[in-house]
């Protein structure tokens, strides 16, 4: 029984998990090298200096960079899920390589490969899921997957706190291993998910495509004929108006659907969220606890821990929010209360007294909640909704690298303004949030509720622009009223049709 027998809403579920357990993979990156680098084990091993422990970390994202740029270069030839799988094993050879390392080139090396493979895994799995969910939960579907990114992270951080006891290298080759568990795992979940359906269109497999569309509009064995029709019928339309745009050159000059824009928009976003400050907020939360507030070491720790679990719950009201207020309010007013925190955190750093140190301790908390209702669960699901179907895999490999090539930057960027100018770093962030909020409003168009054909209609309109014809269809939808593609074309055409009439009688 293929799919192991699920259809509708429980195969739905096993795509939004299966996708997660690609972000459980970042987020445990993401968390366990910065637990092992102070390690008295691991420093016994590699004694690395400080511009040393900042390569090590750094060069992770380069692999994920390169990773990214090749799902770019592929163009989708092989899959979604291949490509993820074949991502997977990467990452945990990886793992494998750093968990056997006895010298720092060889640690280098399996940072490397393991962010290739995790720049493979992040570039696909999430335009998978978008491709496979339903326009009505797909940011919700998306915003879920994204709250195991924060699993990943905590189990990173346990795993190293309950390993910091062992003075053997096993305190520190085990959570590099782990890793290797977690990217199996990933693929063998992934073996018995189904493909894109889109890109299964896109590759002229229409009955398998039919069929696993059919299996996930099926609630209860009833399936809504009509509805799946009109599916079917927008994912043509959209690769018979995209057939024609779909090489690099198209993507360079601005087509019918505008692709260029919209490869640009969403690797702007990515920028953006790079520079939004969740990087120095990290780097700095443990800082914060013992220095500031006046914590032991350990209790700081622990705080820090406590953090990632506010983190998690906090991550949960991204999953109504991202669809009932709709992406561009959310990325605002994340945007703006964040740079509201940032300022806050400034000035409390700047006074650095015990009662300022709490209030900064409390913004540290606020930052991790603003954060996830926009920039984290959002990016993630605005990315591939942008994207046209033609140019998706393109588009995320080069959004995804932009996200990775800005946190390389970030990384590089944060340390040495800590050291120069302190609590003011944090007031050069807030500044950027601010200006993110009109960017969003003026250049980002709504697509909370929209299929993923039906973005193309806000693109195509060249009298009103996307943002004004976004925000019209979306009140449509907000209405009860369904759009479509195909109807949409036909009207368009036949506008013309009668346009090319009355200039002949004329």
């Amino acid at each position: 029984m293929p799919y192991l027998g699920l259809e509708g809403n429980g195969l739905l579920a096993g795509i939004t998990l299966s996708s997660g357990m690609g972000f459980v993979l970042f987020g445990y990156d993401d968390g366990v090298i910065g637990g092992l680098l102070t390690a008295p084990s691991f420093e016994a091993v590699f004694r690395l200096s400080s511009s040393m422990q900042g390569t090590v970390t750094s060069l992770f994202i380069i692999g994920a960079l390169v990773g990214c740029l090749f799902t770019g270069i592929s163009n989708g030839r092989w899959g979604r899920l291949t490509i993820t799988h074949v991502g997977s094993v990467i990452l945990s050879i990886g793992a494998t390589l750093q968990a056997a390392s006895f010298g720092v080139p060889q640690l280098i090396v399996g940072r490397v490969v393991a962010g290739v493979g995790l720049g493979l895994v992040t570039s696909n799995v999430i335009v998978w899921q978008s491709e496979s969910a339903p326009r009505q939960v797909r940011g919700m579907m998306v915003a879920s997957a994204l709250s195991l990114l924060i699993v990943g992270q905590l189990l990173a951080y346990w795993i190293d706190y309950a390993m910091s006891g062992y003075t053997s290298s096993v305190g520190w080759r085990f959570p590099l291993a782990f890793q290797a568990f977690i990217a199996i795992l990933t693929s063998v979940m992934l073996i018995f998910m189904p493909e894109s359906p889109r890109w299964l269109f896109q590759q002229d497999r229409t009955e398998e495509a039919t069929e696993i569309l059919r299996l996930l509009q099926t609630h209860k064995g009833v399936v809504d004929e009509e509805a799946l029709a009109s599916t079917i019928a927008d994912i043509v339309e959209a690769l018979e108006v995209e057939k024609k745009q779909a090489g690099w050159k198209e993507l360079l000059t601005e087509d019918t659907v505008r692709s260029r824009r919209r490869v640009l928009l969403a690797c702007l976003l990515n920028a953006c969220q790079a520079w939004s400050g969740s990087t120095p907020i990290s780097y700095y939360t443990t800082v914060i606890f013992e220095d500031s507030v006046g914590l032991p070491h350990h209790l700081a720790l622990l705080m820090s821990g406590f953090l990632q679990i506010w983190f998690l719950v906090a991550s949960f009201g991204t999953w109504y929010g991202i669809e009932k207020i709709g992406r561009r309010k959310s990325f605002m007013f994340s945007a703006t209360s964040m740079a509201i925190v940032m300022a806050i955190l400034a000035a409390c750093l700047a006074v650095d007294t015990h009662a300022t140190g709490i209030v900064a301790a409390i913004m540290v908390f606020l930052y991790q909640s603003f954060y996830t209702w926009g920039f984290m669960g959002g990016l993630w699901c605005y990315g591939p909704e942008i994207l046209p179907l033609a140019h998706r895999t393109k588009g995320s490999g080069l959004a995804t690298a932009c996200l990775w090539l800005s946190t390389f930057v970030v990384v590089e960027f944060v340390p040495t303004a800590l050291s120069n100018i302190g609590w003011q770093t944090y007031i050069i962030f807030a500044v950027f949030n601010i200006a993110f909020v009109p960017m969003v409003y003026f250049l980002f168009p709504e697509t909370a509720g929209f299929t993923l054909e039906a973005v193309d209609l806000a693109f195509m309109d060249k009298e009103k622009g996307p943002v004004k014809k976004a925000d019209e269809l979306w009140h449509v939808i907000k209405r009860g009223g369904d759009i479509g593609l195909r109807e949409e074309v036909a009207h368009e055409k036949k506008d013309q049709m009668m346009n090319v009439e009355m200039v002949e009688k004329v």
